[in-house]
């Protein structure tokens, strides 16, 4: 690790320190001599108009650049909201500085004519703007290579954005929501090309009231096409077909029109990707397509499997006038999924050694419609509601095949084969109303209520051989189904009064009513050694939990000066529980009242929080009756209806400028109580009995830093050092043969990246990972209580070349330490890379190698109180696949 990052600096100053830099530095005042804050100061090289770099004013309306280059023609352009644009063509001398000194814009007038010029980067209040005509991409380029140009915003290979330091939640295009589950549909999916502006901004949406925490808003990206553009479709289409049956296609197609947006997309594959998309690699380092997921709607995570993937979708915005706005977006999703898993474990009991092995398949078909819609109407400037309603459909069936065996040094335990599968429908409904009334500039009330209905159906199926070789029946069979309805309804109603009258000190009174039913019902069926099928009754886990939470509170928001806010208050809220134990013909019910403080202070760019929340009970811990179905397992029972108390302390801070991002922050965790397991092993016959408990506090402590330089070392050459490191520890309670023991994992990871970029055209990003993981118990000087510590490391890199007479190249590489068995390591090599070649007509040739040294495998190893495992999963190997993409713009402008 000291060798490669001793490399990297030494590029990295021999680059920087090759070139002759200066300073440049001013102050920008009004027409009436006061200073500009947030005026936006861009340097651009006069020759292309490319930009050099860009920031904001102070609050003294101060600007300061350094390492800017020397001897080359150089423009700086400075705007402000209140202002008319400034422009100056300069160069700095070698070995010297530029101070403008004083610089004084002139005061825009309503009635003389202003020549509209839009700079390279202006704050447009509360938004920030990039004009992309002064940022150059190469013909046929994405939406996701412009925003690469854009200094400011940080891109990484999987397609995530994040600006200040926060990952981007949403891309719109003009204005409406485009597939907004997945920012990657738009910005890998876009031309450039019909891009004008860039907008980012955190999203504060339609509300009337004063955010005293930006932070914490979501970040919002706009793009705003050319107004030219009367009418555009646009799209692509693509296929590919390879080795070992591998293939991929799909399409896109848009059509923009006025105030009408409509998108359709479908796409269909067998190489685990289930979020349409058309880039090979998707993370650095290589292991993208073993840990491949896509995002809400658009799939769920597959890390491991082989799967076959087809979707198909639309998304449609609509403007009817000014003031109301639909959004539909609807998905289909069919998945047919292949797992295999294997895995073994050592465990120790009295300082004897036993061994587990087991190995599990699993066929499965699922299928999804998913409807999400977006209904948002202003009645007037000081009203408006917002309606969301979302349905879901889901069908899954699967089978499965299992086999495990316990043994020892010198003996058989227990061994068992089985097969089964399980059939599961749900249905899932849920809406959001919000309507917000501004009475006057000082006075808002607003109304808040939403709905979630909840359905499953699921039937499980087994048949299970048994084998336990130290007993008087040593072989045993039982057929198993369980029918289990478990329905799900929320509803949540608020009402909150917010006041402004104070200047300085704003509050908000809400009060907040919430009601919640669930619970499974059984319906149990077994066969015991062919005897015949009964309902077995006894162990059906039969209940229903109610609760209603009554919540009134204020929040306060006090900002005596600018730097510095404190928003601080209190909750009273009301837990009534209420348990029907259906099973045991008993009730349990309580009601309970609890306050509920709150602060949070921030200077500048520290911030201070301290919460205190409440959770209802966990229900995964109710068991009415002994559950001895398994002649393997045996669940005793357990009630724990306790409400779980939570406390949160967290500290952050963050700084930012367009050239150094830095973000740490830390966080205590407390829960008044948890839930922990007990169990008991028999050493001579292998089986186990177990019983959930409600244990002690816990605390959980978290850590996170985030790191990044960029920098321009010249007009071809530019460079960024990232580094992200995150600590965490995690309690659990368990209890081992009536050994009482309190665990502790402690994990720490690591990860820095360099990437150095030659002329927008080659893009070298060599990455180092390191993680580590510890576990602790309490129980000391105990053979059976093991600690062990784990590490992986990664090193790789990624190489992009762009377009070079018309060939590009997409390649990651990673060495890979990690477990390889209960014992043993061994280093991975995972080798990807995808060459295109496009045409004249945009449309593109594409050979892609996936796991081209056919070592991809994904395993997992770990260990906790008294046990150590070690596992491995199914997962896609290597394959080649030649394909071909097409673009199409079909595109009217206004005449």
């Amino acid at each position: 690790m000291k060798i490669y990052l001793f490399l990297i600096l030494l590029l990295t100053t021999n680059i920087v320190l090759g070139q002759s830099k200066g300073k440049v530095l001013g102050t920008v005042f009004s027409q009436n001599a006061e200073p500009l804050e947030k005026a936006t100061v861009t340097i651009l090289n006069s020759k292309d108009s490319s930009v050099v770099s860009y920031l904001l004013t102070d609050t003294k309306g101060k600007f300061e650049f350094v390492k800017i280059p020397t001897g080359t023609a150089l423009t700086l352009f400075i705007s402000h909201v209140n202002a008319n644009p400034f422009r100056k063509e300069f160069t700095i001398p070698n070995g010297e500085n530029y101070d403008f000194a004083h610089l004084k814009l002139d005061s825009k007038s309503l009635d003389e004519v202003v020549v509209n010029i839009v700079p390279p980067v202006r704050m447009n209040k509360d938004t920030l703007e990039y004009n992309t005509n002064f940022f150059k991409t190469r013909p046929n380029a994405n939406v996701e290579e412009l925003l690469k140009e854009l200094p400011g915003l940080q891109v990484n290979m999987d397609g995530s954005i994040y600006y200040q330091g926060k990952e981007v939640s949403k891309v719109k295009v003009n204005d409406k929501d485009f597939f907004s589950s997945d920012v990657r549909i738009a910005t890998r999916n876009l031309d450039a090309s019909l891009i004008k502006t860039v907008q980012v901004y955190r999203d504060k949406g339609e509300t009337k009231k004063d955010n005293e925490d930006e932070d914490k808003l979501p970040i919002t990206i706009n793009l705003k096409f050319k107004k030219d553009f009367l009418k555009a479709s646009f799209g692509k289409l693509y296929g590919s077909a390879g080795t070992r049956s591998r293939y991929e296609a799909g399409g896109l197609f848009n059509t923009f029109k006025d105030t009408l947006q409509l998108s359709f997309l479908g796409f269909g594959n067998n190489i685990n990707r289930q979020s349409f998309d058309y880039n090979e690699l998707n993370q650095e380092a290589g292991l993208g397509r073993a840990e491949n997921y896509g995002f809400d709607n658009f799939g769920g995570r597959n890390y491991s499997g082989k799967a076959n993937d087809i979707g198909l979708g639309f998304n449609l915005n609509n403007d009817w006038g000014k003031k109301t706005k639909l959004n539909i977006m609807y998905m289909l999703k069919y998945n047919k999924a292949e797992n295999q898993n294997t895995g073994n474990q050592i465990s120790l009991y009295d300082q004897e050694k036993q061994y587990s092995a087991s190995d599990y398949q699993q066929q499965e078909k699922s299928v999804g419609h998913n409807l999400k819609t977006l209904l948002r109407h202003r009645m007037d400037t000081t009203a408006y509601f917002e309606f969301t309603p979302n349905l879901g459909i889901n069908s899954k069936n699967n089978s499965t095949f299992g086999m495990n065996r316990s043994y020892t040094d010198l003996k058989k335990l227990n061994d068992a084969t089985g097969t089964g599968g399980n059939k599961e429908n749900t249905l899932n409904y849920s809406h959001g109303f919000y309507i917000e009334k501004q009475l006057n500039k000082n006075h808002i009330v607003s109304f808040r209520n939403t709905i979630s209905i909840n359905t499953n159906e699921k039937t499980d199926t087994s048949f299970q051989n048994t084998n336990i070789y130290d007993t008087a029946k040593p072989r045993t069979s039982l057929w198993y189904k369980n029918r289990t309805q478990n329905n799900s309804n929320n509803l949540y109603f608020s009402a909150a009064y917010y006041n402004k009258i104070i200047k300085k000190l704003n509050f908000d009174y809400y009060f907040t009513y919430v009601t919640n039913r669930q619970g499974p019902q059984e319906s149990v069926y077994i066969n015991r050694d062919s005897t015949g099928e009964m309902h077995a009754a006894p162990y059906e886990n039969s209940y229903r939990y109610k609760y209603q939470d009554y919540i009134t509170g204020i929040i306060f928001y006090w900002r005596p000066t600018k730097d510095f806010n404190v928003k601080f208050g209190t909750a009273y809220q009301i837990k009534a529980n209420h348990f029907d134990l259906l099973k045991i013909n008993s009730v349990e019910k309580s009601s309970l009242g609890y306050w509920l403080p709150n602060i949070n202070i921030r200077y500048k760019d520290l911030n201070l929080g301290w919460y205190k929340d409440l959770e209802s009970p966990e229900l995964y811990g109710i068991q009415q009756l002994v559950l001895d179905l398994n002649p393997l397992y045996t669940r005793k029972t357990s009630f724990i209806f306790n409400n779980i108390e939570k406390q949160n302390v967290s500290i952050s801070y963050y700084k930012y400028t367009s050239k150094l991002q830095f973000n740490v922050n830390g966080n205590i965790n407390y829960v008044n109580n948890s839930i922990g397991s007990r169990s008991w092993r028999n050493n001579n016959t292998g089986q186990m009995t177990t019983q959930m408990f409600l244990s002690g506090s816990k605390y959980n402590y978290s850590a996170y830093t985030y790191l990044r330089y960029s920098l321009k070392a010249s007009k071809n050459w530019s460079f960024y050092l990232s580094q992200n490191n995150n600590f965490y520890t995690y309690e659990n309670y368990s209890s081992i043969n009536d050994v009482d023991n309190k665990g502790t994992n402690i994990g720490i990871n690591a990860s820095q990246q360099f990437s150095a970029t030659w002329k927008n055209l080659v893009t070298i990003s060599p990455q180092y990972t390191y993680s580590w993981n510890k576990n602790i118990n309490s129980v000391k000087d105990n053979p059976d209580f093991i600690e062990s510590t784990y590490s992986i490391r990664k090193i790789g890199a990624g190489l992009n070349i762009n377009p070079i007479h018309g060939f590009s190249l997409e390649s990651t590489y990673s060495l890979d330490n990690r477990a390889s068995g209960l014992s043993g390591r061994k280093n991975y090599h995972i080798l990807n890379a995808s060459v295109y070649y496009t045409f004249k007509n945009n449309s593109q040739l594409k050979l892609t190698g996936f796991d081209i040294l056919n070592q991809n495998t994904q395993n997992y190893w770990g260990s906790q109180g008294n046990v150590t495992y070690f596992g491995n999963s199914l997962t896609l190997k290597q394959y080649f696949m030649l394909g071909y993409i097409h673009k199409f713009n079909i595109i009217k402008t206004k005449k």
